[in-house]
Parts: C-alpha cells; structure tokens; sequence
C-alpha cells in the first residue's frame, strides 16, 4: 500500500513526461520550429508573438522551448542546454522570470494591469522576462486595451507569446503587433511515431495495432493521443488490444462499423438494424457513436474522391485495406447523402429525440439510398423520353375557358395559342419546383420566337423578381417543362415591364367594351344617344 502510495506521489502523466525539449522533437510543427531557430541564429526575434491552432498540438511546448532558447545560462541558441537550472524550470514551468498566465481564469482588467506593472521590472536572474499567456481569446476587450501600449513598446527585455485555440477573437489592434504561427493538426502517422517512441522509452509490449487506435482516436491532438495510451496502460500494461482502445473511449469496434456499411451496400435495412442493435447492447453513447459514423463515411468519401495514395487519406495500411474495400460500389453522391443524413441525427438526438429510433430511421434511409433516383438523372430520363405527335390544337371557340395543352402537345404556332397554355405550365413548373413556378405564375408572355420565348415581370415586381426568376435553376426548371410538354427545347427571356408598359409592346388604351361595362359610362350613354367613338385618330 506504501509504494503505491509513493509511485502516486512521483507519477508524472506521458503528456507532460514527454514534452519535447528540443525543436527538433516538434512533432508536425516542422515549419514553426524551424523558422523559430533561423530567427533565433540571426537575431531576428521578435517581441511578440501569436501562436494559433488546435488542442494539443504543441503551442505551450514550442512556447517553453523558445524560452529556454533565450534565456540558457550557456548562451542564446537554438540547441539549448537542457542541463543547466534555468533550462530545467523553464522545461516544469516553475522558471520566476517565464510567467505562465491561463487567460481563462485571469481575464479581466485587474489581471493585465498587474502584468503591465510587472512588465517595468528587470528579469530575476535570465535575460528575458517571457510571458507565455495560453486562451489569450478569453481575455475581455479592456483587458486587450490594457496591454496594448506595453505591447506596441516593450522594455528590451520582454517577450511576450500568446497561445489560441481561436485567434478570430484576438482584436487586430494586438494580432497585427505580433508574429503569428499557424500550428496544424498532427497526422495520425506523426502521432504513432511518437507514441512508439515513447513506449520504448518505458519499455513497454504495445502492439502497433493498439497505437494505431490511439493515434485515431487523438484526431490531430498529440497530447490526447498520449493521454489515451496513459489511461489504456492503467487498464492493464499487457495484452492490450484494439478493442480495449474503442471499449475504454466508449466507442464502436471497427468490425461493427464493417457490418453496417455492408448491410448499407447490400441495401438490406434489416442487417443494418441488426448491426445497430449490437452497437446499442455495447452501451455506447449515441451522439458519439453517430459522429463515430459521420467520421467513418467521411473516410470513405475522402478514399473515392482522392484515391488510396492522396495524403489526405491518413489511415494506417490495415484500416487503409479496409476502407478502401468498403468505399467500392458507393458513389460521391451516395456519401454526402448519408453524411446530410447522420448530421441531421445527431441533431436530432442533440434536441433530445430517441436516440435508438432517429437512428434506426436514419439506417433505413441510407439503407434505401440505392432506390431515390437524382434530380439530373430524372431530368436526362425526362429529356430522353420519347416525344408522341399529338394532333394539332383546334382553334378555340369564341369564349371557351382556356385549354390545357397536353404532354407531348405540338409546339403553339403564335403567342396568343402560347398565352392559352399558360396556367398549364405554371401548374406543370410548380410541380417540379414551387419557388419557379409561383415566380412565373406573376409574369406573362408577350413575344415568342423560333428558339425563345420572352416572359415579362410586372414593373410594380422590379428587377429584384427578374433577377430571381434568371437564376440557372428556375429558368432550367422552366425550360425542361417546356421541353416535356412541346417537344422542342426552347430557351426563355425575361424582361421587366417598363413605365407601366410592356418593354417589347406598347399597352394600349383599354378596348371600348370594357368602358362601356362601366356603371358610370352607361349612364351617360343612356342619357345622351348618338354614336360611340372608341378612339380618336
């Protein structure tokens, strides 16, 4: 009990047992470590600088490594010491003169205020006085406009890096007065790397299958894939297996994921139930599970879009094998279809729906995908389809209600017969898409040619309903109607109405009978006989 009791004392977790203490152990940094030792060689160091990107992909790290740089007793260098006193503390983080702040709990003005005091005093015992401030994104705005000044005109002896997982919140006013890094996600293969390494170092039996689900499950987060190989060693030192990695991370086994993906190529609804009913008599959490998938599918649009060799395909050979063995006899389509469908679940089971259902739902209709027909394809069957000759259209009585032409209707030999066929194809044009239909169904036609047709929007409409109604997908759903009833492709123009007249005709005076209907007009007609005269030459 004793010596367990002392090994808590002195344990010290692998992240930071394993820090790297050179620039050379930078792992997937290689462009920032090396732009930092040429700057450091040529003296070119500046005062301030912004260190950005993901979790755990070592911006404290490289933050302490230029620290030590600067401040080892033996010298500033690139390469320093590692052995003297300052290069120690600076590597614990215990070093008086590098102050370590977490903007996340000293935030507010109070907190900047005492380190623009502190920045006036000369350095303990180094060189420099360094501040490495981590989160700075949660510093308040006059927190930031504490240090503003202290940051355009530092003291020599002054450096200054700040460290952010968002630096969209870092005001300009400061971010233009810094140098700024873009630190990267590590790739799974840098992670593995690393991991063997440290291994050897405890020497320890891992098999490369068990690093290969710790580098994975890190998702381009060093530590974290440190982390998850600590606490798989705390599980048990031997016999490790990859299913230990995805039962203690609370996720899917890969054979799972396998058979799911099978029943959805097999479009076979009940296996991919029967798949999922295993996952859920694993215990695993839904929400993780769904982007677990979310994560796997996108896998496998990557391996289709680019191909097996495309360095953004970041797998091990094995899975690597796998995947690309489960991407075959998918399309693109297909994947981003499911991908739309699983974020959609995970929404929904976000808002508190039954997990077991939304998921059960959304596997039938991925499952079913093969059975959903694309819209191109629907309107290349619709431009393929045999065209019958209808008879001609009969000229219209004098008052008949208008007539619908049918499909497949010979093309109207004028724009009166075209005028006629109006409604119908507003109806028709709904059917296929609402937006265009409803925008065609407030114009109409007023002059048609060989190959177009010119449609005119109200003037009181403005140009803002042209511009819409111009847009490549209204017009094309137009034209593929009038393609499909007439048997001919014919182009639209749109136009606007001008000064309350047509652009293409000119309105004319309303006709004589319409005057006439008037109350007010027959009145006067009644009470003075004579002739009408519609209009005056």
């Amino acid at each position: 009990m004793r010596d367990a009791m002392e090994r808590e004392k002195t344990y010290t977790v692998l992240a930071r047992r394993y820090r790297p203490v050179s620039f050379d152990e930078v792992v997937g940094q290689e462009h920032v470590a090396q732009t930092l030792r040429n700057a450091i060689a040529d003296g070119r160091v500046g005062h301030a600088y912004l260190f950005s990107g993901p979790r755990g992909v070592g911006k404290t790290s490289t933050a302490r490594l230029l620290a030590k740089a600067l401040n080892c007793a033996e010298g500033i260098s690139a390469d320093p010491c590692n052995k003297c006193e300052i290069c120690l503390a600076v590597q614990d983080g215990t070093d008086t003169d590098v102050i370590e702040m977490d903007a996340a709990s000293n935030r507010g003005v109070d907190d900047a205020r005492a380190l623009r005091e502190g920045v006036r005093y000369a350095p303990l015992r180094s060189r420099h006085k360094i501040y490495i401030i981590d989160e700075a994104h949660m510093l308040t705005r006059e927190a930031f406009n504490t240090l503003l000044k202290t940051l355009e005109e530092p003291p020599p002896h002054v450096k200054f890096i700040f460290a952010t997982t968002e630096p969209h919140k870092i005001p300009d006013t400061i971010a233009s007065r810094c140098q700024r890094f873009d630190f990267r996600r590590i790739t799974a293969a840098d992670i593995l790397k690393r991991l063997k390494q440290i291994v050897t170092r405890e020497k320890l039996h891992v098999d490369d299958a068990v690093l290969d689900a710790c580098a994975r499950a890190a998702r381009g987060s060093m530590r974290d894939g440190e982390s998850v190989l600590d606490q798989l060693l705390a599980f048990k030192e031997k016999g490790l297996t990859a299913g230990d990695v995805s039962a203690l991370l609370g996720a899917a086994a890969e054979d799972r994921i396998e058979a799911i993906v099978a029943a959805l190529k097999a479009a076979d609804p009940g296996a991919a139930l029967t798949a999922l009913d295993a996952v859920f008599a694993g215990g695993l959490d839904p929400a993780a599970f769904t982007d677990q998938m979310i994560e796997h599918v996108r896998t496998l649009m990557v391996i289709q879009a680019c191909g097996r060799t495309s360095p953004v395909v970041d797998l091990p050979d094995h899975l690597l094998e796998s995947c690309v063995k489960q991407s075959a006899g998918f399309s693109l389509e297909a994947f981003l279809y499911f991908i739309q469908i699983l974020f959609e679940a995970r929404r929904r089971i976000r808002e508190g729906a039954n997990p077991r259902i939304v998921l059960e739902v959304s596997l039938v209709k991925m499952a079913k995908a093969g059975d959903l027909v694309s819209v191109a394809e629907a309107l290349k069957g619709a431009q393929n389809a045999p065209v019958t000759p209808a008879p001609p259209i009969k000229p219209p009585s004098p008052e008949p209600p208008p007539p619908a032409p049918e499909e497949n209707a010979a093309p109207p030999s004028s724009i009166e017969e075209f005028a006629r066929a109006w409604p119908r194809l507003v109806a028709e044009v709904k059917k296929s898409s609402m937006v265009a239909g409803a925008l065609l169904a407030q114009c109409r036609p007023i002059k048609m040619g060989a190959a177009e047709i010119e449609i005119q929007v109200p003037q009181n409409l403005g140009k803002i309903q042209v511009d819409n109604l111009k847009q490549p997908k209204h017009t094309g759903a137009i034209e593929t109607v009038l393609h499909r009833i007439f048997g001919r492709r014919t182009g639209i123009r749109v136009t606007l109405e001008s000064g309350g007249a047509s652009a293409a005709e000119p309105r004319r005076p309303s006709p004589s009978s319409d005057l006439a209907a008037d109350p007010s007009v027959r009145k006067v007609l009644d009470a003075f006989p004579g002739s009408r005269v519609d209009h005056i030459e």
